[in-house]
């Protein structure tokens, strides 16, 4: 039997171990950010509660019906997102809210490798450690672990290792990996879509086999948005309708509190790109993040999908660049991007012939010295936009995120709540009371037939505004005919169970 070459051997490990290091450490950065976010009792929304929630159904072999939503609503008629359910062993395994921030963060980290590596191919060690932070401590992924889980963390690994098989021409490969984001968010099949049309054009000198097969995975991509937004979700969301449609709007719509919204005019295209003025700011932010040449790949095209909806769309929050969730799916977009120009800087034999042939069999000539230089330019860029916004973004205010004083009170605000009880509360605890427990929250339980058993509050919570409230009156009053005796009161928390 003949032996491995230990030479070839060494020369894989040494082209893996210094990606997967950087991996591992921004990994670790944020599994540390995420634990002192939990332990500090930071709660930026109610999504965490709803995605544990669903995550839990999962787990059990459930649809995922998430109380938190409202009574009997089925997650999948919000997002269409059932790739979720492979997380579900996982939670049964640590049932916690705080096991899903750290599979995020985890996915995140996973997705610098590929990056890693192909700017070590490109650039050497040096280039893997420029690239590689600078992607993985991005502004979009920032702001996405700040934001706490959301779906999108999933589609991160798919879009870098998708992204860094179009750089190198694999195209089985970079159909395969991004197959998947049909499953992982309804808006990501037009994602898919660009992708096609993407490979079809840097393949279109491949033969017309090739061009009819990037084609086709468009379709592939159009057809699952088609068949996701106008069929799926509507089947399945109580309202009967695609909650986040641009005549929708994501502000209740589709849910059993949400109302109808108004027709409104459509907005320029030079009013959509500008107004307000902070778009103008995360599109250069982008751009930085592709190193500005990035933008003339043709993978960069990628990111018009999730521009367009979100600067087309009425909530203030999908404008922003430092914070929210909104662009992680960009991030590794404009980062295999940047690497798309470089390589074919890096290789003018290939970007000589364009794109009719692929050479990868052929030894390239040696860059001149200025194409190097002009290479480690761009790579330097999102490295020099991170140092910039460093201090709007997340990680910035690590140092400041110590436990809270009240944790003791609010663990034992949750011991006082039973397994198995029905439980309503605001959105302090919410994700922290899931585990084992039918969960509302206090902003749409208005339509349940059986009361809950228990309510717990957090008298500081932002959902009441800086209205004195307490769990026994405010549990009184919003189910008439019931009422409820406090069974726990600390630092602000409090605890009422339904008495009749």
């Amino acid at each position: 039997m003949k032996r491995p070459d230990r030479l070839a051997v060494g020369r894989v490990v040494a082209s893996r171990w210094l990606p997967t290091v950087i991996a591992c450490a921004v990994g670790a950065l944020y599994v540390f950010y995420s634990v002192a976010q939990w332990r500090a009792l930071v709660v930026p929304s109610w999504d965490l509660g709803i995605f544990a929630e669903a995550v839990q159904a999962y787990s059990r072999f459930e649809a995922p019906i998430v109380p938190i939503k409202g009574p009997g609503y089925n997650l999948l008629g919000d997002h269409f997102h059932p790739i979720l359910a492979l997380l579900g062993p996982v939670y049964r395994l640590f049932p916690s809210a705080l096991t899903l921030l750290v599979v995020q963060d985890v996915l995140i980290a996973a997705s610098v490798v590929p990056v890693a590596r192909l700017a070590q191919r490109l650039l050497g060690r040096g280039g893997a450690l420029l690239v590689g932070f600078a992607y993985g401590l991005g502004w979009g992924l920032q702001g996405a672990v700040g934001a706490q889980f959301h779906e999108v963390c999933v589609a991160v690994p798919l879009l870098a290792l998708g992204g860094v098989a179009f750089v190198e021409r694999r195209w089985g490969a970079c159909m395969a990996w991004l197959a998947p984001l049909v499953l992982v968010k309804e808006d990501l099949g037009l994602t898919v879509f660009m992708a096609g049309l993407a490979i079809t054009w840097r393949g279109r000198g491949e033969g017309r086999p090739a061009v009819l097969r990037g084609l086709a995975y468009a379709l592939f991509g159009i057809v699952a948005f088609v068949v996701t937004v106008k069929l799926l979700l509507p089947a399945m969301n109580p309202a009967g309708t695609w909650a986040y449609s641009l005549d929708g709007s994501a502000t209740g719509a589709g849910t059993p509190m949400g109302g109808s919204t108004a027709a409104h005019e459509v907005p320029s295209l030079w009013d959509i790109l500008t107004t307000p003025s902070v778009k103008l700011a995360t599109l250069l932010v982008l751009l930085a993040g592709a190193g500005f040449v990035g933008a003339s790949s043709p993978w960069f095209a990628l990111v018009l999908p999730t521009l367009a909806w979100r600067f087309a769309g009425s909530v203030d929050t999908y404008y922003v660049w430092d914070s929210w969730h909104y662009n992680a799916v960009l991030v590794p977009i404009a980062a295999c991007s940047l690497l798309d120009v470089i390589n074919r800087w890096l290789a003018p034999e290939r970007a000589a012939v364009g794109d009719d042939t692929d050479s990868e069999n052929d030894a390239p000539a040696s860059p001149t010295r200025g194409r190097r230089a002009g290479a480690w330019a761009v790579a330097c860029v999102p490295a020099l936009s991170l140092a910039i916004t460093a201090s709007a973004l997340p990680l910035w205010q690590l140092p400041t995120l110590t436990e809270d004083p009240r944790m003791a009170a609010a663990q034992g605000a949750l011991d006082a709540v039973p397994e198995g009880a029905s439980v309503e509360t605001d959105t302090t605890l919410l994700a922290r009371l899931v585990p084992g427990r039918e969960v509302y929250w206090v902003g749409t339980s208005g339509t349940m037939d059986t009361p809950p058993e228990y309510v717990v509050i957090d008298v500081r919570s932002y959902a009441w505004g800086g209205q004195q409230v307490d769990a026994e009156s405010w549990g009184s009053a919003a189910h008439p005919g019931h009422s409820y005796e406090t069974v726990y009161a600390k630092q602000g928390f409090h605890v009422a169970r339904r008495t009749s």
